[in-house]
């Protein structure tokens, strides 16, 4: 009897596989065909089976790619012919992760599904920190928004910062605009914090205030996705955090590699796998390694 098809909406975390939930990992390993976003860490998908097919649905800020409804018609398309299609989302897939769209367009259809929650970039980003999004005498809420919100309705969440933190997703392109918005709607300079890259050995964190950060961190020649936190919590140091270290490549046994590379993410350092001449690869996965040989190391 065949099993009927069923699609899991997981969240793969900020990008330190530590950070991935037992549940993800599961799912990871028994996947027929995996459509994940571009910022998943090319590790994490090598958690696969060799087998498994890869399919990139990843947006590009600012950037013609694939549209949501895409997407959905691909998760359709998937479940018809797979008994077990993971969707892999960065962070946690209920943020800012278009998850309603998918689960209506998967309802539609009477195709089941389960989502599986992750460790969001904002948490990651505080444990960075050693601080809480919330304190006792300082931050009794926080607010997690994108940086469109705040230039289009500033005025919503301004007060929000008096006795909370904000936590900016999607907002470093513009961060100068949201910035200015910002000081528009209140005299208080607030203390910022922006973190690169939350969780990776690459991560870096810069600090200042509304009146300061955005030229910091044009200042700072950083590149690559980041989160932006406002509030009273955030003190003014500025902290200018950076960890790199040459990836490695592991080579060999494939399950052995796993276990070597999670204790190097657990050093703070970065792996992948190599080609394991013992298995057999989907050509999805084989492109998956190629491309970490001619970008990532």
């Amino acid at each position: 009897m065949s099993v009927a098809p069923k699609v899991y909406l997981v969240g793969a975390g900020p990008g330190d596989p530590n950070l991935l939930t037992r549940r993800a990992e599961h799912l990871l390993y028994k996947a027929d065909v995996v459509l994940y976003d571009r910022l998943v860490n090319p590790f994490i998908l090598q958690l696969t089976r060799p087998d498994a097919q890869l399919i990139n649905v990843g947006k590009i800020p600012y950037h013609p790619t694939t549209k949501q409804e895409e997407i959905n018609q691909q998760l359709i398309a998937s479940a018809e012919k797979h008994g077990c299609v993971v969707r892999l989302k960065g962070g946690d897939p209920a943020i800012f992760g278009r998850l309603q769209e998918e689960v209506e367009a998967l309802e539609q259809e009477n195709i089941d599904y389960e989502v599986v929650p992750g460790v969001t970039s904002a948490s990651a980003a505080v444990a960075t920190l050693s601080i809480g999004l919330t304190s006792r005498r300082l931050s009794n809420s926080v607010t997690y928004c994108t940086g469109q919100a705040i230039i289009d309705t500033p005025e919503r969440f301004v007060s929000m910062m008096q006795q909370g933190t904000l936590a900016i997703y999607m907002g470093i392109k513009r961060i100068g605009q949201i910035m200015s918005t910002i000081q528009q709607e209140t005299d208080i300079d607030y203390p910022v914090n922006v973190i690169f890259q939350a969780s990776y050995e690459r991560e870096q964190v810069i600090k200042g205030h509304v009146s300061t950060i955005a030229s910091q961190v044009e200042d700072s020649d950083v590149d690559g996705p980041g989160l932006i936190l406002i509030g009273p919590v955030l003190d003014l140091e500025k902290m200018f955090n950076t960890k790199v270290s040459t990836p490695e490549l592991l080579q060999g046994n494939r399950t052995a590699n796993i276990a070597r590379a999670f204790e190097i993410y657990e050093e703070g350092r970065t792996a992948f796998l190599d080609i394991d001449p013992h298995c057999d690869y989907h050509p999805s996965q084989l492109a998956l390694i190629q491309h970490i040989k001619e970008t990532l190391l």
